[in-house]
């Protein structure tokens, strides 16, 4: 099967990250760019990729292609570029000779990867002459929590029959339970959610429509009847943090996959989000337990 799939700063970049060396070397035999300027590097210890610290991964990565002149390196520190930088080296020869001096290095315990980037950079076009502009790459962000959901405002009746509210005698709020018998005037009902009375139908949506946090365990729908837990672990097997999936078998077409972190899980479900398997297309979300 083969994946087409980018991730980075770098628009167009072959993701690789979390494959093994020789699972790595068979996917740049057959599917990757040609040599370039840029080199894609993944794999880097998530410390590194903090934002305090993106200065010093730079200058290791700068050093690490001596003698070869790095023109430019672009790394971020946001919850999807975490772990990756793009090199970019002034030619050819030296991208060839810093990619055999970086593939496999040790940066605090961790061996980076290392593969061709599949566009130019901005950096070489820019020297070039053929840059035409920042391309901007909208990426979805991770969900931090549930929105407060917006009151709804009533019309106005065009019923002119209804009589006014009595003076002093404030209507409940849009979700509120009506006055209560006996209750003093101007006060509605209990708020809602307290003395056991149900929130507001708008809330209740709110919560229910809330996308589920970022979790080490993903959540697979529409995945084939006929796929065996084996066929699924062979799309995600190659994503550094895999555990193991688990099908449902009283529920067909439902799986979970469990990953060490949720920015291990992350990357994978972004990167395979519907991916084809079997003719049908994957939809993957955070698991919500």
């Amino acid at each position: 099967m083969r994946l087409s799939l980018s991730l980075g700063s770098e628009p167009g970049a072959l993701v690789v990250c979390g494959f093994g060396e020789q699972r790595m070397a068979d996917v740049m035999d057959q599917d990757g760019p040609p040599p370039n300027q840029t080199l894609y590097v993944c794999n880097i210890n998530a410390s590194l990729s903090k934002r305090h610290r993106l200065h010093e991964l730079k200058e290791k990565l700068t050093n690490l292609c001596k003698p070869g002149e790095v023109i430019d390196i672009v790394a971020l520190s946001n919850f999807y570029a975490k772990g990756q930088a793009f090199v970019v080296l002034k030619n050819l020869e030296q991208a060839e000779a810093a990619m055999k001096k970086l593939q496999g290095h040790e940066l605090e315990g961790q061996a980076i990867k290392v593969a061709y980037a599949k566009s130019k950079s901005n950096a070489v076009e820019k020297i070039e002459g053929t840059f035409t502009g920042y391309k901007r790459v909208i990426k979805p962000k991770p969900p931090t929590g549930v929105k407060k959901a917006k009151p709804t405002v009533q019309a106005d009746s065009d019923d002119e029959s209804a009589p006014p509210p009595a003076p002093g005698f404030a209507p409940p709020a849009a979700g509120y339970p009506p006055q209560q018998p006996g209750a003093p005037q101007g006060y509605g009902g209990a708020p809602p959610g307290h003395a056991g009375m149900p929130q507001p139908p708008q809330q209740q949506q709110a919560v229910s429509q809330a996308p589920p946090l970022p979790h080490p365990i993903l959540f697979l729908e529409n995945v084939p009847h006929s796929a065996d837990s084996e066929a699924v672990a062979g799309l995600f097997r190659a994503f550094m943090g895999y555990k193991e999936v688990r099908m449902v078998p009283s529920r067909p077409g439902l799986a979970f996959v469990e990953f060490e972190n949720e920015m291990q899980s992350g990357v994978a479900m972004q990167r395979l989000q519907g991916v084809d398997m079997q003719g049908q297309a994957l939809k993957i979300t955070f698991s919500r337990s």
